[in-house]
């Protein structure tokens, strides 16, 4: 069993916090389209959360109750409150791989951001690990699935053992780099007719984790960079990097955190509990 340094452990830890902060924007996304549909409200803009989008919304309020523009409203203040999370935690990231040679590396990949780069390096860890690129693919179940007998899939599905992050990563990169690199393009066009879109692409962002093997293996830049794509990259996380640290404690957020239950406890005349809660204290 391996067990991750501590830096490669908090990468970790902070790359799938940031993960789970855009689930959660995702499911109150969700919401706020039930409620506009449920209120028969169709909003014509690609991002309804975009500045269009939230300008249709606007428009349309006298059509939705009291009631669902209470919940609306608090759902929008969710969404803002976790997207300023997101760009918190993003900061932190970048703060912590500013120096990290292999993240820097990732990076000239066109497709691959800070978040992405230090999200595949938190699951590798080190490249040493791995005897081969097929080993790192086969540890980040992107190879055919066999079944007891050792028999290949021949549907062509994928093992999906190891880490779900890691291939999530790499699918979503899958898809950007494809429209950067006539390379990486031509190996997604040319079996595209005969496994499909999916496929096709799940076949990219193996061939794509190979490639980044080499890369870690060589120290090496990624063959089709885009330098002026690069360096605005490297710019952003120079720039976040520099970003005071919010200084968030734990005893801090305890105390709101009680603070708030004892005001819940005295507005439903809990007063046995308050002063359960104030003993705490």
């Amino acid at each position: 069993m391996h067990f991750p340094p501590r830096y490669s452990d908090d990468l970790r830890s902070l790359v799938r916090y940031r993960r789970s902060l855009g689930e959660a924007i995702t499911m109150i996304k969700n919401r706020v389209h039930a409620i506009l549909a449920s209120a028969g409200i169709s909003i014509d803009a690609t991002d309804i959360f975009g500045k269009k989008g939230m300008k249709c919304i606007l428009g349309s309020v006298d059509s939705i109750s009291t009631v669902q523009r209470f919940v609306l409203a608090d759902l929008l203040d969710q969404i803002a409150y976790l997207m300023g999370k997101e760009t918190m935690v993003e900061d932190e990231i970048s703060r912590s791989v500013m120096n990290d040679r292999n993240v820097n590396l990732l990076m000239t990949i066109p497709g691959m951001g800070i978040y992405s780069s230090a999200a595949i390096m938190s699951e590798i860890d080190d490249i040493s690990r791995f005897d081969s690129k097929e080993k790192l693919a086969s540890y980040a179940g992107l190879v055919p699935r066999q079944d007891q007998s050792g028999n290949r899939d021949i549907k062509g599905h994928i093992s999906k053992h190891g880490p779900s992050m890691l291939r999530f990563i790499m699918v979503n990169a899958a898809h950007i780099v494809i429209k950067y690199s006539e390379r990486m393009r031509k190996k997604y066009l040319s079996p595209v007719r005969r496994l499909g879109k999916n496929r096709a692409i799940v076949a990219i962002a193996r061939i794509l984790l190979e490639t980044i093997y080499t890369m870690l293996k060589k120290e090496e830049h990624f063959v089709d960079q885009i330098d002026t794509l690069t360096e605005r990259k490297m710019a952003s996380m120079r720039s976040r990097a520099v970003k005071p640290s919010q200084t968030i404690t734990l005893e801090d957020r305890m105390n709101e955190l009680r603070n708030v239950q004892k005001e819940r406890l005295k507005r439903n005349g809990n007063e046995g509990k308050i002063n359960k809660a104030n003993a705490m204290t």
